[in-house]
């Protein structure tokens, strides 16, 4: 499987190990953020590109089965600022045209779009999402909206880890098919 990681040098992405033999490319605007031990494996290609440029995105996306969206995660509103919105929404146009592209009984790409906790749904509680009890990330709210009225020929899901530390919570690719 060919998998392009959008915003590869966060804490969040590990390579999978060669006997899955699956065709990793890292998709980033600064390739020096990459640690070293990422820039040194075997199974990995590095692309320098930026995630709002939709040249760079389709360029990217052309022969790729899968994309794991892990750029630009979140702003911690009301303090900070995040492109999300805008990333969503290029790499979203980006694998419209490359599918159109493609023949039509082509398999759709696969896309998996980086969230938060924001939007888990809360145990014991039928319909409500930790949202709305803590409303920050709010970009996270925008871009499921988005995903879900203007992603519909796109295959997609959401990837919600409940925390992020550095060095704790990595996505792992063993197992993708």
């Amino acid at each position: 499987m060919k998998i392009l990681i959008i915003g590869a040098a966060g804490t969040q992405f590990h390579p999978p190990p060669q006997k899955y033999q699956h065709h990793v490319t890292a998709f980033l605007r600064n390739p020096s953020k990459l640690s070293p031990e990422l820039c040194n494996h075997p199974g990995l290609r590095v692309t320098q590109g930026d995630a709002t440029s939709h040249s760079a995105l389709v360029e990217a996306i052309k022969d790729t089965d899968a994309i794991i969206q892990a750029a630009v995660y979140g702003s911690n509103s009301p303090f900070g600022t995040s492109d999300s919105e805008k990333v969503v929404r290029c790499i979203i146009n980006a694998v419209k045209e490359v599918q159109a592209s493609r023949p039509v009984r082509s398999r759709p790409i696969r896309l998996w779009v980086m969230s938060g906790q924001v939007l888990m749904d809360i145990p014991g509680y039928a319909g409500k999402i930790e949202g709305d009890v803590f409303p920050i990330h709010p970009e996270h709210y925008k871009n499921y909206d988005f995903l879900q009225k203007d992603a519909k020929d796109v295959d997609w899901s959401l990837l919600c880890p409940g925390r992020i530390d550095q060095g704790e919570v990595r996505v792992l690719l063993y197992n993708i098919r």
